[in-house]
């Protein structure tokens, strides 16, 4: 990992002067997330299929990793469909300008809230409220929360990778609590091709992963997306869907 090899590196080598060290925070890092940051704003409607892995920590401090998949459609200023799918859970998240629903298909039960008028609003209510954390959610928010940059203690430009067919280059930050790479793909837009979080607040560090596979060429119809629940689902309260979130199923 390139990484762990500039700590390697910088073991084994002479210090340096201070004044010639480079900077905590490469202004080309920073260049780098405001142009996708800037890339993603622009984009009216798009779906992105990703592959993500979970990594858990049990309270004898081992970490275990499960695999999953993300499927993300997006019409804005108000309209999304998020569906996660993993063998330990399934859970679909809708909103259509009015209404956030979330689905369990293998439980057979949704839940709503009354949600603002924009997307952002939308997702900082149900993360503030209800405690519920929508997949990929970094996708709608960049370029929009200022104070990301502002939480930026590091960042550093690594180097160009290949992700599946594309040329990235991967760029590595850190804030508090947080450790975070993403890989920007060097084509004609800049958006995310990859993306790992690390928590530093648990002494395990579990990792978040997802790899992004972008569609910007099929529109997203907003009533394509709502939800409309089965016919042998069962309503339940929102605190109780929030609550269910931590399980299984």
């Amino acid at each position: 990992m390139p990484l762990t090899a500039a700590a390697q590196d910088t073991a084994t080598t002479t210090a340096a002067p201070a004044d010639s060290e480079p900077p905590l925070i490469d202004p080309e890092a920073m260049a780098a997330m405001d142009r996708m940051s800037a890339a993603l704003q622009t984009l009216q409607f798009f779906s992105v299929k990703s592959e993500a892995t979970t990594e858990i920590v049990l309270e004898k401090g081992q970490k275990i990793q499960f695999s999953g998949h993300v499927d993300l459609k997006v019409k804005r200023p108000n309209a999304f469909r998020v569906a996660a799918e993993a063998d330990t859970q399934t859970r679909e998240m809708y909103y259509d300008g009015k209404t956030f629903t979330i689905f369990a298909p293998r439980l057979g039960y949704y839940a709503a809230f009354d949600a603002p008028a924009t997307i952002g609003q939308t997702l900082d209510k149900a993360r503030t409220e209800y405690a519920l954390e929508v997949p990929l959610a970094d996708l709608f928010i960049w370029g929009t929360d200022q104070t990301i940059r502002a939480r930026v203690k590091e960042a550093m430009v690594i180097r160009p990778e290949r992700i599946d067919s594309r040329t990235c280059m991967h760029y590595a930050f850190r804030q508090e609590k947080v450790d975070w790479q993403v890989w920007i793909d060097q084509g004609e837009k800049p958006l995310p091709c990859k993306i790992v979080i690390t928590s530093t607040e648990d002494a395990s560090q579990p990792q978040y992963i997802a790899v992004l596979n972008w569609d910007l060429s099929t529109p997203v119809d907003p009533a394509a997306i709502a939800f409309a629940p089965p016919a042998d689902a069962k309503k339940i309260s929102i605190a109780q869907a929030a609550a269910d979130q931590g399980e299984g199923k």
